[in-house]
C-alpha cells in the first residue's frame, strides 16, 4: 500500500562524498517605490508639502511625524523610484537646510 506521507529526501551516506548541485540564484523583483524621509523645522512643513506636491504627482503616501517635542517634523514619503531625483532637487532648491533619508520600500 502506498504511503500518504511525502518521501524523505535521500541523505548522503557517510562513505559517499556530497555532490554539489547547481546553485539556484534567488532574484527578487525590483521595487519601484522608495521611502523618503525629509526632516525640516515645524515652520517649514507647509512649504515642504507644497514643494513636494508641485514637483511630483506620483506620491503613494505621505505621513508627518513630530520630532524633538514638535520642534522639527519628519515627512515620510513613498514615491516612485524615477521621481526621487526630481523631489530631492525641488526640496534642496526650496529648503537647503532639509535633511534627507532614503530607503527602498
Amino acid at each position: 500500500m502506498p504511503s500518504l506521507l511525502p518521501a524523505a529526501p535521500a541523505e548522503p551516506q557517510p562513505n559517499e562524498p556530497a555532490r554539489p548541485g547547481p546553485r539556484k540564484t534567488l532574484t527578487l523583483p525590483k521595487q519601484r517605490e522608495r521611502l523618503m524621509h525629509i526632516t525640516v523645522t515645524r515652520e517649514e512643513v507647509t512649504h515642504l508639502r507644497e514643494v513636494v506636491m508641485q514637483s511630483c504627482h506620483c506620491v503613494c503616501f505621505m505621513r508627518m511625524s513630530p520630532l524633538d517635542h514638535a520642534r522639527r517634523m519628519c515627512l515620510c514619503l513613498c514615491v516612485q523610484a524615477e521621481a526621487v531625483p526630481m523631489v530631492m532637487d525641488a526640496v534642496m532648491w526650496a529648503l537647503p537646510q532639509a535633511e534627507f533619508g532614503l530607503r527602498q520600500s
